[in-house]
């Protein structure tokens, strides 16, 4: 083994008993850690302030996106980013444009009852459901109906929004490789003081060939989502973010239990 091999070795070992360390140091019970205290308090932004992120902010947060696994390494992504305000508000009424299109013939709320036009909007909704479920789920689909009626926002007006497209020849599923991508640049992002939000209704960008050359989307990527970034409009609450408690099946010497 030649010398920097060896002293590139004795560092990886270093650094593997420096964790252990710190693993062994830590007691049920005790406080959360840096790292875990900002996974848990972390939240979703929807109000920015105008002011815009430097760009070297953007690269920083980026290569940390960058670096996150994926399945074989293929590492099937790449990045766009926008910081054109005109032009994410051409994004914004677009998005907007076709949340209006969708709820048209879907909203039966908007008719009065034993009209046909209920029955009928009712109809096309109970057949959308059984197409797509996860798509008319009452949040997405509340989603849509507000920003069809100007109630809500796509993009939430912020000075940056990141892009990544997702390869689809990607080994098994690429598309969980870009949900980690996207958990690191959010991630990043916090650590930065900045504010995101996942996007999901940027995807209909990716219908539109228009805007997939304006974006530079070219085949075989695809894309599925979009991140708002920002500084934080406000004072949002810093506390540990509530989740439901979900049951976890722990097997261990042959044993299984249900623990919450």
């Amino acid at each position: 083994m030649s010398d920097i091999a060896k002293e590139a070795f004795d560092v990886k070992i270093a650094g593997t008993d420096q964790q252990e360390s710190k693993t062994s140091e830590i007691e049920e019970g005790d406080p959360w850690n840096t790292i875990e205290d900002a996974f848990l308090k972390r939240r979703s932004i929807r109000k920015f302030k105008k002011k815009q992120v430097p760009a070297h902010l953007i690269r920083r947060i980026l290569e940390v996106g960058r670096f996150a696994p994926s399945q074989g390494n293929c590492q099937p992504w790449k990045f766009v980013v926008v910081r054109d305000r005109e032009m994410i508000t051409e994004m914004e009424n677009f998005c907007a444009d076709m949340c209006r299109k969708i709820n048209g013939p879907l909203d039966y709320t908007a008719h009065k009852k034993g009209t046909f036009a209920r029955w009928r909007s009712e109809s096309i909704l109970k057949l959308f459901a059984k197409w797509q479920p996860s798509t008319v789920h009452p949040i997405p689909f509340g989603a849509v109906n507000l920003i069809a009626k100007n109630r809500f926002k796509v993009f939430h007006h912020p000075p940056t929004v990141i892009i990544p497209l997702m390869d689809t020849r990607g080994i098994g599923h690429p598309e969980v490789d870009l949900g980690i991508v996207g958990t690191n640049i959010v991630m990043a992002a916090h650590s930065l003081g900045l504010g995101t939000c996942w996007v999901g209704l940027a995807s209909f960008l990716n219908n539109s060939p228009e805007w997939r050359e304006r974006l530079g989307v070219e085949e075989p990527y695809s894309l599925v989502e979009a991140i708002s970034v920002g500084y934080v409009l406000g004072k949002p609450m810093q506390n540990t973010v509530s989740r439901e408690t979900h049951e976890t099946l722990w097997i261990e010497d042959g044993i299984k239990d249900l623990i919450y």
